[in-house]
């Protein structure tokens, strides 16, 4: 008879879980560790010297972030669940030259989409970048699709404006128009894109 033994197997680090609207950290906290983004949205806050809150960057499932930790210095940011959300600490002394190489590639990559966010942002009347940025957002994981085929954000005016660096007042106001003009259909927390090919030709992308 053969005895087959079972060696035991290492635990998987356990995701974190974290509900919508919730802080992860604020700036000014301390930074033990980096952390992954396995599933949900979340955001990196900053505020303005005019005392507002401006969106920084999003964080998609994947993103590698916390990157303050490298460098031994305090968080920069709010981090804010924009939807439920799973992710994994990721302790720098754990991580070996594989993980690193993870980290650096995703880092890079949230680079490059931060510089084409931060052209969105600057780049344009705000009409323009709402446009830009509800079809953004539609892709993430505030999006979805109605049963007639239509795509929605779930977003509110607050957040919209933190977004695109613009007064909650004046997107309120261009919502409006942009409903009138048959490009949205405005809901309570949510917006669909009523004519995605409209809206997309007023956001300048192609």
């Amino acid at each position: 008879m053969t005895l087959h033994t079972t060696l035991p197997q290492t635990p998987a680090p356990q995701g974190r879980p974290l509900h919508r609207g919730d802080t992860l950290y604020y700036a000014g906290d301390a930074a033990p560790s980096l952390y992954r983004l396995e599933s949900g949205l979340l955001r990196a806050v900053r505020l303005t010297s005019q005392g507002r809150n401006l969106t920084v960057r999003h964080i998609r499932p994947g993103d590698i972030f916390g990157e303050e930790a490298l460098h031994g210095l305090p968080r920069s940011h709010q981090i804010i669940a924009l939807t439920d959300a799973v992710l994994t600490p990721l302790h720098l002394e754990h991580l070996g030259g594989n993980e690193l190489w993870e980290v650096t590639r995703s880092l890079s990559a949230q680079l490059q989409r931060v510089m084409t966010d931060g052209v969105h942002i600057q780049d344009g009347e705000l009409r323009e970048r709402i446009a830009r940025y509800l079809l953004n957002l539609a892709g993430s994981s505030l999006g979805g699709v109605h049963a007639d085929g239509h795509r929605y954000v779930r977003a509110t005016h607050e957040l919209i404006a933190e977004g695109t660096g613009a007064t909650r007042e004046s997107v309120s106001k261009l919502i409006g128009e942009m409903r009138d003009d048959g490009l949205l259909t405005p809901a309570y927390r949510c917006l669909t894109l009523t004519n995605e090919a409209a809206l997309r030709a007023e956001s300048g992308l192609f």
